[in-house]
């Protein structure tokens, strides 16, 4: 029985020798395995023991600290890469690691040439009794760099002052800036998934039409005007085109309020370009409308008509009845020639008592008979200086035309003052009696 006992003992033998060859070599695999994940990992793999000192130290942590796994090995992890000013915050996640099984946190980490980084670090309490813990850490310095960036120009975008929108892809609004509300314009309740070219230029072909305009920077400039609670506002707009990779992704609109400004510049135009008593354009004013309208004339084969103006017995007034009544009657006059004229007609003060209108398109002979009586009747208007007197501004009027009897601009002028030379001389051979009418009577 001892005989046969001994070769069932031998393979019982060869068979624990066969399996814990088999468990050995699976063993240095899963070692080998481990080793090669923990070399090669992508993220620093830092194994630390319960004092937080360095045991184990992979590739990637070396790449992202600087330091060697021999130079980090038995280092205290808080002291090595932890700033002074996050110490306090790493114990105590690391601790929670300790008790709880795990803990994460975000925070700045110093690397062996003093850089400092911003890492996120997972911390996983290993099992056995010696309490290891693997920090996980990946460096996210240029992430939180990016967001940070994104934060500002977010925070810049709310606080900045002027109005700014932005839309999708397809030209919809997204997004507005308080500033923009703060414009308060009519319709800005309705602005989010609005297109751009409606919303600021109320169709959206006319918007297609600026879209070719966009200079190679895909930006434009031009100003637009919107109705608000208060009024209509002109605006400065800036349109930028944002593209990626070739394709277009959002639009950027800037709105900057200028409506004081252009207001301001328009009274001060009006001011260069009009007499300051009468309201009438100046000769300056008169000279280069003129320009333009033989300019026009040439080119559309029309008359341009021309008609000189001088106030009878002007200075009688002034003398008799003191220069404000002779700067109501000149008042009075160019505001009644302007209401018998079209608007694209230029009623012009000369110079002292002396009135130019020039008539652009003339029709027809009865054409400029019909507006001669219009303005003769609107200079006859009655004017009230008080409750006993009125006044009835009588004048001399000489007609000249363009092209009929002058070449250019000046020459026109020249001849329509000497026709009206003409025909005060002939009023005064043939008038005997003051051509200034005043009525002294009651209103």
């Amino acid at each position: 029985m001892e005989i046969l006992a001994i070769p069932s003992l031998v393979i019982v033998l060869s068979l624990w020798v066969a399996h814990s060859i088999f468990l050995n070599r699976r063993l240095i695999e899963s070692k080998k395995r481990y080793w090669e994940f923990f070399s090669d990992s992508p993220v620093a793999l830092i194994v630390v023991d319960h004092d937080y000192c360095i045991t184990e130290w992979n590739q990637s942590a070396e790449t992202i600290f600087g330091w060697s796994a021999d130079e980090a090995s038995g280092q205290n992890i808080i002291e090595l890469i932890v700033p002074d000013f996050d110490q306090d915050q790493v114990i105590s996640v690391l601790q929670k690691a300790s008790t709880e099984g795990r803990s994460f946190s975000k925070n700045y980490n110093i690397t062996k040439n003093e850089t400092e980084i911003f890492c996120e670090w997972r911390n996983h309490k290993l099992a056995g009794k010696k309490g290891e813990i693997l920090c996980i850490a990946q460096d996210i310095t240029l992430t939180k760099k990016t967001l940070d960036d994104l934060n500002k120009r977010s925070t810049a975008l709310e606080s900045a002052g002027d109005a700014i929108f932005y839309t999708d892809s397809k030209g919809l609004i997204e997004f507005a800036n308080p500033s923009f509300f703060a414009l308060g314009l009519k319709d800005q309740d309705h602005l989010y998934g609005t297109h751009i070219g409606k919303y600021l230029f109320k169709e959206r072909l006319t918007f297609n039409t600026i879209f070719s305009q966009f200079s190679v920077n895909h930006t434009w400039r031009g100003t637009i005007t919107k109705a608000s609670q208060t009024g209509d506002k002109v605006l400065s707009a800036t349109i930028t085109a944002i593209y990626h990779r070739n394709r277009l992704v959002s639009y950027v609109a800037n709105l900057h309020d200028i409506t004081h400004i252009t207001t301001h510049v328009d009274a001060l135009t009006y001011r260069v370009q009009h007499d300051t008593l009468t309201g009438a354009t100046n000769r300056a004013t008169l000279n280069d409308r003129l320009g333009h309208a033989i300019t026009r004339s040439k080119r559309n084969k029309e008359k341009v008509a021309l008609y000189f103006i001088d106030l009878n017995d002007f200075k009688l007034v002034n003398d008799r009845y003191g220069h404000e009544a002779g700067d109501r009657l000149l008042q009075n006059v160019a505001k009644n020639i302007r209401a018998c004229l079209r608007n694209s007609d230029t009623v012009c003060r000369y110079g002292g008592d002396e009135f130019i209108v020039m008539i652009e398109d003339v029709k027809s002979e009865e054409h400029l008979h019909s507006v001669q009586d219009a303005i003769m009747a609107a200079i006859n208007e009655p004017i009230y200086l008080d409750d006993k007197t009125v006044l009835h501004g009588k004048a001399s009027i000489g007609m000249a035309l363009y092209p009929d009897h002058a070449a250019d601009g000046e020459e026109l002028i020249k001849a329509a003052d000497h026709a009206m030379y003409a025909v005060k001389k002939k009023k005064h051979l043939s008038e005997p009696v003051p051509i200034l009418c005043v009525d002294s009577h009651s209103r």
